[in-house]
């Protein structure tokens, strides 16, 4: 039996396979890079590299995968805001959506049946309920979050063809090395400024790290890789603005926080978005004085799981890595 990664060169997907070795499993990564991520190749003789597009049947079809196999399904695209400019459903189906049915139908065809399916809280669109739970409505604000409601179903359509699928929502990963829509924040504490709020900071707003999630995925293949969806994220999180003021003090920065009153930024934010030169993207401002919170504890009462990392400590580790990288 071998874990195949789609995707797994990616920052979620490195820790994945490095757990997965450790625990003395055979891995193979398969992905669109080059080759294998350094933190991985020659760490491990239990990993494997191939290059892989699931966008592309005839390169998923030359990969060999037994019945027994187990699949992580972890490719995706991220959001960038303003990019593409035009065209966003079709840009993330294509990867998204066309890449989960291709993987789906490849499995079919050699019997492999095992899937961890690696989706989004962003399925969930605006909260009715706080915590929200799995069986929240599925509302997405936008293209990413539409994307992965589509790929969501076509896994749900599977299992009833047979496949064994877990379906994983977290929520915004974060840690050294990913840094997505934390750099602007980052560099405005490293200079000093003044950090903005939308809002005034007053709401919940959960991480998780990839530590985390990758024990999450490890604990639902033991267990057989059970036919339902799993929300993960931080125990206990923090409202923003003490959030924000502890990752000031850590840095030993001279900023300060400025409350700002939601519904006017969202609105320059949303005219700015027209004009494709938001800072953000609206699936993320829009939710950004929300209190977004999972209800994680399916996972701890099904996989027996419990976060390890903090917000405070997640947010800390990814800023002292945004440090590491400005010399």
């Amino acid at each position: 039996m071998r874990h195949i990664l789609i995707g797994g060169n990616g920052f979620l997907g490195r820790e994945v396979a490095r757990q997965l070795a450790a625990d003395g499993s055979d891995v193979l990564v398969a992905d669109l890079d080059a080759g294998l991520a350094p933190e991985l190749a020659g760490r491990a003789k239990n990993i494997a590299y191939v290059r892989a597009d699931m966008t592309d049947r005839a390169s998923l079809g030359a990969m060999k995968i037994a019945p027994d196999d187990i699949v992580h399904h972890l490719a995706s695209k991220l959001i960038v805001p303003n990019r593409p400019r035009r065209g966003r459903d079709a840009y993330f189906a294509d990867c998204i959506v066309t890449g989960t049915d291709n993987v789906i139908r490849w499995m079919q065809e050699r019997g492999t049946s095992k899937m961890i399916f690696w989706s989004s809280d962003m399925v969930y669109g605006p909260a009715l309920t706080t915590p929200r739970s799995e069986d929240h409505p599925r509302r997405p604000y936008g293209s990413y979050g539409r994307a992965k409601v589509a790929a969501e179903d076509l896994v749900f359509r599977a299992r009833a063809a047979g496949l064994d699928a877990t379906v994983l929502r977290p929520r915004l990963i974060i840690g050294p090395g990913r840094l997505g829509v934390l750099e602007r924040l980052f560099g405005l504490i490293a200079r000093g400024l003044p950090v903005p709020l939308i809002g005034s900071g007053a709401n919940h707003f959960q991480f998780v790290s990839a530590a985390d999630c990758a024990r999450a995925s490890l604990l639902a293949v033991g267990l057989g890789c059970p036919n339902m969806e799993l929300n993960l994220g931080s125990a206990n999180p923090p409202v923003v603005h003490d959030l924000l003021s502890s990752l000031i003090r850590r840095a030993g920065s001279r900023s300060r926080l400025i409350r700002t009153p939601a519904a006017a930024v969202k609105s320059v934010l949303g005219f700015l978005s027209l004009l494709t030169i938001s800072p953000l993207d609206p699936e993320q401002y829009l939710i950004a004085d929300q209190n977004v919170v999972l209800d994680i504890r399916r996972a701890a009462q099904v996989l027996g799981w419990d976060p390890k990392d903090s917000d405070e400590d997640m947010l800390f580790a990814a800023y002292a890595g945004f440090q590491k990288t400005r010399g």
